[in-house]
């Protein structure tokens, strides 16, 4: 298992590629080379444990670690605002644009979601007790390219039940959704967990059938 001065080494070679990352995506905004300058130690990849609450509390950015199927969490950090749409971008060049906690499009991946459409996609109106709705959603990607792929979404409140986060126990409310697609036989299940003012502070997400699971949670929220 690899070191703290281990992990701060492999940083330091990391950043130095700093530049072709640049040139492989286009313009790189100056908020994300500051986070490099910023988080020491951090990229995709790293141990767990080297995310800790003190780390998260002297990065100048709104923050949430990513861990994509079996991989290690790693922190990626806001980019922009735009309205209701946040990008988050990642030390090697992955970004994720969400929309009220969703994953709605992605860069850096082979099989990217480069659009998803939905009439809802904020859970305001499960918060009664029991309710449960049926949705149509819409994915599309760009390799290989597929438009608009439908899929019958079934989404619920569970449950209000304590989550622990970074730095501390949290009350959420629980949101199970499930994805299905009979033709290609994909079905799988996403959670939310949201607090009473409909932010997401933890998710599980699948996004295509060519990925897998993507967990993200909060650790510093954007400012308003």
């Amino acid at each position: 298992m690899p070191t703290k001065n281990t992990c701060v080494l492999i940083f330091s070679l990391f950043v130095a590629s700093c530049a072709s990352i640049g040139n492989s995506l286009g313009s790189v905004a100056p908020a994300y080379v500051d986070a490099y300058k910023t988080i020491k130690g951090v990229i995709v990849g790293y141990e767990n444990e080297l995310i800790t609450p003190d780390l998260i509390k002297n990065i100048p950015f709104a923050s949430s670690t990513l861990k994509i199927g079996k991989g290690a969490s790693g922190l990626i950090i806001l980019e922009s605002k735009e309205e209701e749409l946040e990008t988050w971008v990642s030390s090697d060049g992955v970004y994720l644009v969400f929309k009220e906690g969703r994953i709605v499009k992605t860069s850096g991946f082979f099989n990217n979601l480069i659009n998803f459409k939905s009439v809802e996609t904020n859970f305001a109106s499960l918060m009664d007790t029991n309710k449960s709705e049926s949705l149509v959603y819409y994915y599309s990607y760009d390799d290989p390219k597929l438009i608009d792929m439908r899929v019958q979404a079934s989404r619920r409140f569970v449950a209000k039940e304590k989550v622990q986060l970074i730095d501390r126990k949290e009350e959420l409310n629980l949101i199970e959704e499930q994805i299905v697609n009979d033709y290609i036989g994909w079905k799988v299940t996403n959670k939310f967990w949201i607090d009473d003012d409909m932010f997401v502070w933890k998710s599980e997400q699948y996004i295509s059938p060519k990925l897998p699971k993507f967990s993200i949670e909060v650790t510093k929220k954007p400012a308003s």
